[in-house]
């Protein structure tokens, strides 16, 4: 799946028509979720201040720091996020234009079963972009400085880290391996309904089909959230179990609770994303492999993909 989704991204890039906007504004939002990091730590250093009974003043300059620093960071998140938006929706029209091209089908069933299978990829890659616009930069800029924060704060905390993002990924690939195979299924079912439909009413089967095969992946993604989060849960409180002894015997202020508790929550919402964007990775490979085995569709083989 790694290499499959590999080449498709590489392929996304290249249909795009505006590469050098779509990159500046990529670059933006790359710089804007630095920030938040930012914010966490100066917090940490207010708490910090307040323990060490410090005087008002440079606690309200803490203060000052933390409002220029989010102001900065509304105005470059918010100002990335929809000129992304902008050149996402550039990037459908893209893929319509580039699978289109060419297109060969011998009757109008052919043809509308060709076109749904271009429009699911289009809008899983669509969609996935926009995952990666937000949040998905900022959950893989975060999961790389937060370990690296951690290692500096605690090398004990820096570990369980490590093994709470790992064990988290792992449990994530093995469930996303079976969602793929249940992903690949459904998109069958929506070609042939989809392409029933632009004939005819009688589409009783198809809809049956459809329903029993999207109640199988609705199942599977629960078990799979499931796990997830079950494994971030037990690590989140190894982790607050192991800060509170750490300020019961004296070797930790409540501001490194504070500091390290952040961090590790955010973790959690980062990790989230993370699973939900290779989710949608998966959709848009599944969607790639259709287009290749679509006899009408000249522009990729599958080949390419293998």
């Amino acid at each position: 799946m790694i290499k499959k989704t590999k080449i498709t991204l590489f392929l996304i890039f290249k249909i795009i028509s505006n590469k050098t906007r779509f990159l500046f504004w990529f670059f933006i939002r790359f710089i804007s979720s630095l920030l938040p990091l930012l914010s966490i730590y100066l917090y940490s250093q207010v708490v910090s201040d307040f323990e060490t009974k410090t005087e008002l003043k440079p606690i309200l300059f803490l203060v000052l720091i933390i409002f220029i620093v989010r102001i900065i960071d509304n105005f470059l998140r918010l100002k990335s996020l929809y000129k992304l938006e902008e050149c996402i929706s550039d990037i459908g029209f893209d893929i319509h234009n580039y699978f289109s091209k060419n297109l060969r089908s011998t009757n109008k069933e052919e043809r509308h079963q060709s076109i749904q299978a271009i429009r699911n990829f289009s809008e899983a890659s669509s969609w996935t972009l926009m995952l990666f616009r937000q949040p998905g930069i900022d959950s893989v800029v975060s999961l790389i400085i937060i370990p690296v924060i951690l290692f500096f704060v605690d090398k004990q905390i820096f570990v369980l880290e490590v093994a709470y993002i790992s064990i988290y990924l792992l449990v994530d690939y093995y469930t996303t391996q079976r969602y793929i195979k249940l992903r690949d299924v459904q998109n069958t079912k929506i070609e042939n309904y989809y392409a029933k439909l632009q004939e005819s009413d009688d589409v009783e089967l198809e809809q049956k089909t459809f329903t029993r095969h999207f109640t199988r992946l609705s199942n599977w993604s629960f078990w799979e959230w499931f796990l997830i989060q079950n494994s971030a849960v037990i690590f989140y409180c190894l982790i607050l179990i192991f800060c509170i002894f750490s300020i019961f015997n004296g070797v930790k202020q409540i501001s490194d609770l504070v500091l390290v508790m952040g961090y590790v929550a955010s973790t959690q919402v980062y990790l989230n994303s993370l699973s939900e964007i290779k989710d949608n990775l998966a959709i848009m490979t599944v969607a790639i492999d259709h287009l290749a085995r679509n006899k009408s569709i000249s522009v990729i083989d599958l080949d390419d993909l293998i």
